[in-house]
């Protein structure tokens, strides 16, 4: 007998319990309609009985202040100023998100939570929602799982450029702390290379994220693979995240074009394959260093390929990790074969780039 499909509500609900666990800092996630209809919600309840007793006291109170900030957010949306931000109680940050047209994301989340961290996470989880909501989530491409994608402790969305100094509060005990909004349209082209050793998987990857369809069989790329695509952040939707995706061959052609592939670069994505050491050796001393030199401080992310052969590993992905903290670049492992992590990679990092970009067109 055949099993019966998840309901939408059903979705919405194993997304947020997939990405409140997946975060220490984050409490208790609730989806609001725009009309305020509460249509998921979940907070974390591990623990004892009492302890948990003890969470559904104070979940109830932040309830009650989550309810009253929604008559403050009902009025961005009439305004058409609405986008995110975040709010402040004197055990919390409360962080809200527009989830489509139809929807709002709140989240409670403890006090010293690193906003740089979580803002790229959550604006990720708005566009699956939103998705879910429209029906036109494509599970064949996207998942409701969390992408484990580390964070360089460095890495800044430079939110003191959004931040309210001295706001009014605008219910007892809240106050506004950040608001992300804008009056002028951005259209932003991001230059994304790719490097790493022959047949890690750099040109499958792509295909996934262009939604190709994959091509099992390799067949090596020959010279430079140009691809675009255009993206767009959760309440920004006038605004356009365009990818110019750099896909490159092997060293010695890479050899011979090296600079005029660097010029101009946003990001570069440093691929290995985690069943040959030997990608992943060159991918630190090789491909990394070289880029490194020419490119100075821009966002590098140390991918490790391949997870679907698991009985064939060779770089564990404490390894990864590790290195990743020590060269200070994201660090996340894929599956392009079976599309593990690949949409949700990229889109991370474009809302990053997103960021950087209205950053600096505030200065």
């Amino acid at each position: 007998m055949q099993s019966k499909a998840p309901t939408k509500g059903e979705n919405l609900q194993y997304l947020l319990i997939n990405f409140v666990e997946s975060l220490d800092d984050v409490k208790i996630a609730f989806i609001y309609s725009k009309d305020g209809l509460l249509l998921a919600k979940y907070g974390k309840t591990e623990g004892t009985i009492e302890e948990n007793r003890e969470k559904e006291d104070v979940y109830g109170a932040i309830t009650g202040i989550v309810e009253n900030l929604l008559d403050k957010i009902s009025l961005e949306y009439k305004s058409g100023r609405y986008g995110s931000g975040s709010f402040e109680t004197d055990d919390n940050r409360i962080i809200y998100l527009e989830a489509g047209f139809d929807a709002t994301l709140l989240l409670v989340c403890d006090f010293e939570t690193n906003l740089n961290k979580l803002f790229p996470i959550a604006y990720l989880v708005v566009e699956k929602i939103a998705q879910l909501l429209e029906d036109s989530f494509d599970f064949k491409y996207n998942s409701l799982e969390m992408p484990d994608l580390n964070f360089h402790d460095s890495f800044s969305l430079g939110l003191d450029k959004f931040s309210i100094q001295d706001s009014t509060p605008i219910a007892e005990g809240v106050k506004t702390t950040h608001q992300f909004t804008k009056e002028e349209q951005i259209e932003k082209l991001f230059k994304l290379i790719i490097l790493g050793s022959a047949a890690v998987g750099k040109t499958t990857l792509v295909n996934r994220f262009l939604k190709k369809e994959n091509i099992v069989d390799y067949r090596p790329t020959l010279g430079i693979c140009l691809s675009t695509q255009q993206y767009y952040v959760q309440g920004f939707k006038d605004d356009t995240i365009k990818f110019l995706i750099y896909d490159l061959a092997g060293q010695s052609f890479f050899k011979r074009v090296r600079r005029e592939y660097y010029k101009g670069a946003n990001c570069a994505f440093i691929v290995y394959d985690v069943t040959r050491r030997d990608t992943f050796d060159e991918a630190i001393n090789f491909w990394f260093e070289d880029a490194k030199k020419e490119l100075g401080n821009i966002p590098f992310v140390l991918i490790g390929n391949k997870i679907d052969k698991e009985d064939k590993r060779e770089v564990t992905k404490e390894e990864g990790l590790a290195k990743a903290k020590e060269l200070k670049s994201f660090f996340i492992e894929t599956s392009a074969l079976q599309n593990i992590n690949v949409q949700d990679t990229f889109k991370i990092i474009g809302i990053g780039l997103f960021f950087k970009h209205f950053e600096e067109s505030k200065n």
